[in-house]
């Protein structure tokens, strides 16, 4: 089934607005929450939780982010609404997205700016929901960044009928992200400043201070191209089973990601041999069974040193929402 192409039909065209809007934000969500789950049940993973092993994490399993990513569901609905309902003015006028070809980044910004001040409280408030149903364990708090504005921007060109048409993967991908591009302008220098100065920092601070790692943020403004490429890379995997073509994309994000979890977590020095033993595997070219046995103790390394590579567990995630969009 393809959200898109789905909601850009002449029967969707016509149907009153605000129910249109409804059916697509819960299936933007829905998405949303099956990639989660996608990603959780995904295995073996090195150092991440799946349905045979915690990883390096003694405080969670497999049944704690089935339960994290249900609780999120509304949350997601919510943040594909603020985006849908962020349409209007663009189509009076203002091009919801940008690019190269000259259309003007600082027409949307003040409307980019509005939606991103909303997307951040609801963001805030699915993380509350989140540490409700998991009684304080984080699980999906990246996550939860990446979808939030994954989700704000696919509201938004949907609403705005900009996606109609698109068939490839690929190039809805790079659509999405474009618009992230613009949601996300400027989110580092807001959020980093003043930051050499407070008492109390979030892990993405200190790695940020200690490294000039900004993460998830910085890739956020970027436009999301961890995402982007590869979402191109999944889709030259034809060839494998989908449980292998989804191990080596994992790897292939994990050996180009500077994975702010395994920074904090075990230094760079740590976070560069985990790289250099992904890129070792997905240069194997192992299949099936071998493959596994190599993730496998990929997984006995990572968990003795207490390696958890999240964050690129989330743009594994995400690249599975954006590949779910054209019906892949």
């Amino acid at each position: 089934m393809s959200l898109v192409n789905k909601g850009d039909t002449a029967e969707g065209a016509s149907a009153d607005r605000g129910e249109k809007a409804d059916r697509v934000c819960k299936e933007l969500a829905d998405l949303a929450v099956k990639a989660l789950l996608d990603e959780a049940a995904l295995f073996p993973k090195p150092g991440l939780v799946d349905p045979v092993s915690q990883g390096a994490h003694s405080d969670m399993d497999f049944t704690t982010l089935v339960r994290s990513a249900a609780a999120l569901q509304q949350g997601f609905y919510e943040c594909a609404r603020i985006g849908y309902k962020s349409a209007a003015p663009f189509s009076a006028g203002v091009r919801p997205c940008t690019s190269d070809s000259g259309i003007s980044v600082a027409a949307a910004q003040p409307i980019a700016a509005a939606v991103r001040k909303r997307l951040r409280a609801t963001g805030l408030a699915l993380e509350k929901a989140m540490f409700a149903e998991t009684h304080g364990v984080n699980t999906h708090k990246g996550a939860i960044f990446i979808f939030a504005y994954l989700l704000g921007a696919a509201g938004l060109l949907s609403g705005a009928t900009q996606l109609g048409g698109i068939r490839s993967v690929v190039e809805l991908t790079e659509t999405l992200c474009a618009q992230v591009r613009v949601l996300a302008a400027g989110l580092c220098s807001e959020d980093m400043a003043g930051v050499s100065a407070k008492r109390t920092l979030t892990h993405g601070e200190q790695v940020f201070l200690q490294y000039g790692c900004t993460g998830i943020r910085g890739e956020a403004e970027a436009g999301l191209p961890l995402v982007q490429r590869n979402v191109a890379y999944l889709a030259g995997l034809t060839h494998l089973t989908q449980r292998d073509a989804y191990l080596y994309t994992l790897l292939h994000i994990i050996a180009e990601n500077k994975d702010t979890n395994v920074l904090f977590r075990a230094g760079s020095t740590a976070l560069r041999d985990l790289q250099t033993r992904c890129i070792s595997i997905v240069k194997s070219g192992a299949a099936g069974a071998a493959l596994y046995a190599a993730v496998e103790a990929l997984d006995v390394y990572c968990i003795e040193r207490h390696i958890s590579p999240g964050g690129s567990a989330d743009i594994f995630a995400a690249v599975l929402f954006c590949r779910s969009l054209t019906g892949a």
